[in-house]
């Protein structure tokens, strides 16, 4: 009896709606593959070369919320272990100007530091504002590091009125 013939089955590939890659970090197979091989080499430019422990950070720019409401704006800004004496507020009609100088600590002879971070550099903040602002009414606190900044609103002037004058 000869066999019957099923009939055929299209297989249809189809590719995924989202194509998944590898993330950026990982290196593909020939990079892997020649770091490997340098890897065997025995000479190493970097032998003999001690790294220093102590490096620049980068500058560390403080958080900072601004706050609008219908009277004033408010400013506040994270400043942890920041002396007041280092800091400069500048205000100007529609604009705000914060800015620190460096109070990097000093390493102090005789210690050996292994790892070392505790640093404060120079930075430096600009705000732009919409409504013009009262610079003689601003006022500054600084309370456990959080500066703030109350900036009242100029009261907003009634629109100019223009007629026209017959003779």
């Amino acid at each position: 009896m000869p066999k019957k013939k099923e009939p055929a089955t299209v297989v249809k590939k189809t590719k995924p709606a989202l194509a998944v890659k590898e993330p950026p970090s990982s290196w593909s197979p020939s990079v892997d593959k020649l770091l490997d091989t340098m890897s065997l080499i025995p000479w190493d430019p970097f032998r003999g070369f001690e790294w220093p422990i102590e490096y620049e950070l980068p500058t560390r720019i403080p958080y900072v919320d601004v706050i609008d409401s219908d009277s004033e704006y408010v400013v506040k800004a994270e400043l942890p272990g920041l002396k007041k004496e280092t800091l400069n507020i500048q205000v100007g009609t529609n604009e705000l100007s914060l800015s620190a100088d460096s109070d990097m600590e000093k390493e102090e002879k005789g210690k050996t530091y292994l790892h070392r971070e505790r640093a404060f550099s120079t930075f430096r903040r600009n705000f732009g504002f919409a409504e013009s602002i009262d610079t003689e009414k601003v006022s500054a606190s600084m309370t456990e590091g959080i500066l703030e900044i109350k900036l009242p609103k100029l009261e907003r002037r009634s629109e100019r009125k223009t007629r026209r004058i017959t003779l």
